[in-house]
C-alpha cells in the first residue's frame, strides 16, 4: 500500500513538473522549427504512405512532450511489449531474485543405490542450458550413486501446461522466437534460446551434401538432411524447419560452398526434451537407472539432493533485452503469475497489469496478450510506452532495466544488442538505450536519448501497416537524427 501512495505521490509531482516551464530543451520557435521538420520527414517519407504510426517524445525528467503525432492511438508494439514485461517483473522479483531447479528423489541412499525416484523440478528458469542439465546429472554421480532402482520423471508443474500463448500460429511453433513455453526447458548455448536446438550446416566440400550437425547431441529429434552444395557463384537459399507436432527436423534448399549456417529450431514438448537429455546424461555419468523416463509432479515428502540456481535477475535481462528473447518474456509472465497456482498466462497478465496501473498506466486503455510482443492483438499506444519509461525511474532497480537495454551502435552483442549495427559512426553512437520492435508489418523503437547538452529523452515510435518492416529501422532512426540535430541546434543557438 505504502508503495502504491508513494508511486501516486510521483506521479502528482511529475505532473506538476510537466506544468512548470522547463527552459533545458525548450528555446521559443526553434522547437516548431523540429515540429516541422518532422511532420514534413512523415508526410513524405513514401514507405509511410498507406502505414499508421504513432509517436511520442517527452523531457525524461519532467514528462513534458516535444512531439507527439497520434501518440494515443493503440498500435502494435512488437518486442516494445518487453519493457512492461521487464518492468513488471523486476517489481515483482526483484533484481537480486535467482530461479532454480532441483533434483529430489522419494527414496533413500545405501551402499551406492538410490531406491526410489529421481524428480528433476523446474522452476522457470530461462536460462538453464543443456550443459546445466548434464552437469546435475554428473553431480548425482559424484554424490556416491551408482545405481537408481526407480524412475527418472520430469515435473515441469510449477507453470500450467498451456505451452503457446493464445496468439501464436502454427507456423511460428518451429522457430526460435516461437519456442514452446515450460517450467523444465533448456537451451543449446549462452544465448538461452530456450527449448530449441542449434542445427549447424556446413558446406566444406564444393557439391554434394552439406555436414549437418546439432547441439546438443541427442536423439531427441531427428534431422532429415535433403540441401545440397552449390557453387559460390549461384543463388543459395537453406531452410530449416520442424514438422508440425512432431521432433522430425528437415532441411532443405542449398547452400554455397564454404558457407556455414545456424539455425536455432524450437522442439515439440520441452519438459520431454529435458528429460531426455538428463536420462542420457546421467546413464552416461555411469549411474544405472532400472526404471523409464516420464513426467509427473514430485511428492511433497521428498528429499532434496541437488540445487542450480541462475543468475539473478538483473543479469539474465541482459540476454532477455540485449537479444529480445520471446521465450524469457513469457517464462518471465507465467513466472510472476504463479502466487496461488501453477504460473500462467492469464494471473501473469493480471499481475502486471496491476502493476501498471499502480504508475498511471490504466490496464483498460491497453490491450495485452502476452509478454513478448509476438501477438498481433497487443495494443499500446506511444504515450504509454513514454510514461512507463519516466515513471520507472523512481524505482529502485531502475539502473538494472536501464542497463538491460540495447546501446546504439556498440558492437558486443550484449551491449549493443539489436542496435549495435544501428547509428555506427555517429554522434548518436552511445546515446540511445532503447529496445526494438518487428513483426510482420511492424516495427517499433523505445526508449532514451541523451542530447548534446547531457540532458535525455524518453521516445516511443511505433509503425505499423508497413509493407516492408525492414525500412522500419531507417525511419526510426532518421527521427532520431532529426529530433537530436534540433536539440542540439536549440542549445547552440
Amino acid at each position: 500500500m505504502f508503495r502504491k501512495v508513494m508511486r501516486i505521490l510521483t506521479a502528482g509531482l511529475l505532473l506538476f513538473a510537466c506544468m512548470v516551464p522547463h527552459t533545458h530543451v525548450h528555446v521559443a520557435g526553434k522547437e516548431d522549427r523540429m515540429k516541422d521538420r518532422l511532420s514534413e520527414y512523415l508526410a513524405s517519407e513514401e514507405h509511410l504512405q498507406g502505414a499508421a504510426f504513432a509517436i511520442h517524445i517527452t523531457e525524461e525528467h519532467s514528462g513534458r512532450t516535444i512531439f507527439e503525432k497520434s501518440a494515443d492511438q493503440r498500435m502494435r508494439p512488437a518486442s516494445n511489449m518487453k519493457l512492461l514485461t521487464a518492468a513488471a517483473a523486476l517489481d515483482e522479483l526483484g533484481e537480486e531474485h535467482r530461479f532454480e531447479t532441483i533434483v529430489a528423489t522419494d527414496g533413500q541412499v545405501k551402499n551406492g543405490q538410490l531406491n526410489g525416484n529421481v524428480y528433476l523440478i523446474g522452476k522457470g528458469d530461462p536460462s538453464l542450458t543443456y550443459e546445466d542439465v548434464q552437469q546435475l546429472a554428473s553431480q548425482l554421480h559424484e554424490l556416491g550413486i551408482k545405481k537408481i532402482n526407480g524412475d527418472i520423471v520430469a515435473d515441469d508443474t510449477y507453470f500450467d501446461r498451456e505451452r503457446y500463448s493464445e496468439d501464436t500460429t502454427w507456423k511460428d511453433e518451429s522457430a526460435y522466437y516461437g519456442a514452446a513455453i515450460s517450467a523444465l526447458t533448456a537451451a543449446p548455448d549462452s544465448d538461452h534460446d530456450t527449448g530449441t536446438v542449434k542445427v549447424m550446416v556446413e558446406a566444406s566440400s564444393p557439391s554434394g551434401k552439406p555436414t549437418v550437425n546439432a547441439v546438443p547431441e541427442t536423439d531427441y529429434v531427428s534431422i532429415q538432411n535433403d540441401a545440397v552444395i552449390v557453387s559460390s557463384n549461384e543463388e543459395a537459399e537453406l531452410e530449416v524447419k520442424r514438422i508440425h507436432g512432431t521432433n522430425d527436423i528437415v532441411i532443405s534448399g542449398s547452400i554455397a560452398a564454404g558457407d556455414s549456417e545456424r539455425e536455432w529450431v524450437a522442439v515439440w514438448e520441452p519438459t520431454e526434451y529435458v528429460l531426455h537429455l538428463f536420462q542420457d546424461y546421467v546413464k552416461a555419468s555411469g549411474i544405472q537407472v532400472t526404471g523409464t523416463a516420464k513426467t509427473a509432479k514430485a511428492p511433497a515428502n521428498r528429499t532434496e539432493l541437488l540445487r542450480k540456481q541462475s543468475a539473478p535477475l538483473k543479469e539474465l535481462l541482459l540476454p532477455f533485452m540485449k537479444l529480445s528473447n520471446n521465450g524469457h518474456a513469457e517464462m518471465f509472465l507465467k513466472h510472476i503469475g504463479s502466487k496461488e497456482k501453477a504460473g500462467n498466462w492469464e494471473d501473469g497478465i493480471n499481475l502486471m497489469e496491476n502493476y501498471l496501473s499502480d504508475i498511471q498506466l490504466p490496464k483498460e486503455q491497453m490491450v495485452i496478450r502476452d509478454g513478448s510482443g509476438l501477438s498481433h492483438v497487443n495494443g499500446i499506444t506511444a504515450r504509454q510506452l513514454t510514461t512507463l519509461l519516466t515513471q520507472i525511474k523512481q524505482e529502485s532497480w531502475f539502473p538494472a532495466f536501464k542497463t538491460s537495454l540495447p546501446i546504439a551502435g556498440k558492437a558486443e552483442r550484449m551491449v549493443g544488442g539489436t542496435l549495435r549495427n544501428r547509428f555506427v559512426d555517429t554522434e548518436l553512437a552511445g546515446k540511445i538505450n532503447a529496445k526494438t520492435g518487428t513483426l510482420t508489418g511492424v516495427s517499433s523503437l523505445s526508449g532514451y536519448m541523451e542530447t548534446k547538452s547531457g540532458e535525455h529523452v524518453a521516445f516511443s515510435i511505433l509503425l505499423n501497416g508497413l509493407l516492408d518492416e525492414e525500412e522500419g529501422p531507417r525511419i526510426e532512426d532518421q527521427i532520431l537524427k532529426i529530433v537530436y540535430e534540433e536539440l542540439k541546434s536549440m542549445h547552440t543557438n
